[in-house]
């Protein structure tokens, strides 16, 4: 099915673009979102020129995905950056606490009764909860200091997760830079690695480039890369993992690509412990050499061991020098992985009782709590989440995919797909949700993201197909990109 065009070049999609602007300011408008209208209205100037030059690059190089998705990562990502309060994504100071352990030599936290023992330099960037913006608080200009003091939780990650957090944290040290360009930099240092990643590996793919754009260009994408957080780096390598898992399914297995897939799987698996399904994308691949084949299964074996001894001690102690704990003063209480495994065996209709939650939560987690800044008491706009879900699935259901697969290696992917649901769902119910609880807490549809990856693979059909020029949909990514810088703006400023 061809889609006529509406529009004979893309200054009718700027058109449209603009027509977008006046949309969002009239669903976010409030008297209290517009408090200050000066700076709202410098804002929306703002990205207004930067989305009408995105549309004109996008167009001039639309031949080009690789270019395109480097800009539009760039651009949307630095206006997340530095105009996004300090601290107001999701879990950012705990994040940031790791990467400033790691500037001073320490890869893991070590726990006191107290909290984390750290450099305290940052400690007054935590005011998004107030409405706080760089425009209005002073101590964002301090020195960093090497003064101490304790702050309450961090995660128990594996450091190399934080590197490039780090080591923009440290760049700001030795520059002698304030406070606030620490947190910035570190900021930076994620999106530019995602975005170079992004960059090289839409190049390289030989089929399924303007997917892995799309996918790399969704709003919640570019907001969990905009931020001192592992969730760059788990981006980072789905990019990496899927761009190998088709060149592979596209002939090239070798030892290299299965090399660099399996490394890339097993990075992100130790983070997330879920993650581990991906490795199982190579039971699809058409492997010719069978040591090849049987190598893999041995590697996919001891992935699987080594994420599952991650989960405790005795994985933990290889890297550190003690099973660490995350440190929350504010977490969910009366909270025990043994204690809900038994409590699971010894009811195990629960079991039912919790498939029906992971049933019944998809539309409330995919789309009415898909917000971006609800830790800040931000819970954003209905309306982007709904565009960019129904855009994402229909250009995953009808746009013409360039791979043909068949029925059985898309039920492959269906299962991996499915088990990873399945397994954040339960990682979450045994380390977060209070013992005996008939519902999951924590869930938040960020952790998907590797697998929605996957999605335009597992469900793309060719009872109709649609072909449409480019442009228009890097226009309609550009907007909800455009939505996406508006919900802290409105909010905030």
């Amino acid at each position: 099915m061809n889609i006529k065009n509406y529009f004979t070049d893309y200054r009718k999609c700027m058109l449209v673009f603009i027509a977008f602007i006046f949309v969002f300011i009239f669903v976010m408008f409030t008297p209290e979102n517009f408090a200050d209208s000066q700076n709202e209205v410098m804002f929306i100037l703002l990205v207004t020129v930067l989305g009408l030059f995105s549309i004109y690059v996008s167009y001039k190089n639309k031949l080009k995905l690789h270019n395109v998705a480097l800009v539009l990562i760039i651009v949307f990502g630095l206006l997340m950056i530095f105009f996004t309060p300090p601290m107001s994504f999701p879990d950012e100071s705990a994040h940031f606490t790791r990467a400033e352990l790691i500037t001073e030599g320490q890869l893991y936290p070590e726990i006191t009764d107290k909290g984390i023992y750290v450099d305290s330099y940052y400690f007054g960037l935590q005011q998004s909860y107030y409405g706080t913006t760089i425009l209005d608080n002073g101590s964002y200009n301090d020195p960093i200091t090497d003064h101490k003091g304790y702050w309450e939780w961090t995660t128990s990650s594996p450091f190399y997760s934080y590197l490039l957090s780090a080591l923009g944290i440290l760049i700001a040290k030795m520059l002698n830079l304030t406070t606030i360009w620490a947190l910035y930099l570190s900021r930076i240092a994620n999106l530019l690695f995602y975005g170079v990643v992004a960059y090289f590996m839409i190049k390289i793919i030989p089929k399924y480039k303007l997917h892995l754009l799309v996918f790399s260009t969704i709003p919640l994408c570019i907001s969990q890369a905009s931020f001192s957080s592992y969730d760059a780096f788990i981006l980072t390598f789905t990019l990496v993992i899927l761009t190998y898992f088709i060149k592979m399914y596209l002939g090239e297995v070798n030892g290299k690509n299965l090399a660099i897939f399996f490394i890339s799987v097993l990075l992100i698996s130790l983070i997330k412990q879920p993650y581990i399904i991906l490795a199982f994308l190579v039971f699809v691949l058409p492997f010719e050499d069978e040591k090849l084949k049987k190598i893999s299964i041995v590697a996919i074996i001891a992935m699987v061991v080594l994420a599952v001894l991650s989960v405790g001690s005795l994985f933990s102690s290889l890297f550190t020098t003690t099973a660490i704990q995350t440190y929350n003063t504010s977490s969910t209480t009366n909270v025990s992985f043994v204690g809900q495994t038994r409590f699971i065996f010894s009811n195990p209709l629960i079991i039912f009782t919790l498939i029906k939650d992971m049933v019944v939560s998809i539309p409330d987690l995919f789309l009415l709590k898909a917000n971006f800044f609800h830790y800040t008491g931000y819970k954003g706009i209905k309306l982007i989440n709904f565009m960019y879900v129904i855009f994402y699935l229909v250009f995953s259901l009808f746009y013409k995919i360039d791979i043909e697969l068949r029925k059985k290696e898309r039920i492959i992917l269906a299962l991996i797909f499915l088990i990873t649901y399945v397994g954040i769902n339960i990682i979450f119910y045994l380390t977060w949700s209070p013992l005996g609880s008939s519902t999951i807490l924590g869930v938040q549809s960020r952790y998907f993201l590797p697998i929605i990856a996957l999605l335009p693979l597992i469900i793309n059909t060719k009872i109709k197909e649609i072909e449409i020029d480019e442009i228009y949909i890097f226009t309609f990514i550009i907007i909800c990109l455009t939505g996406l810088f508006l919900l802290p703006i409105t909010h905030f400023y």
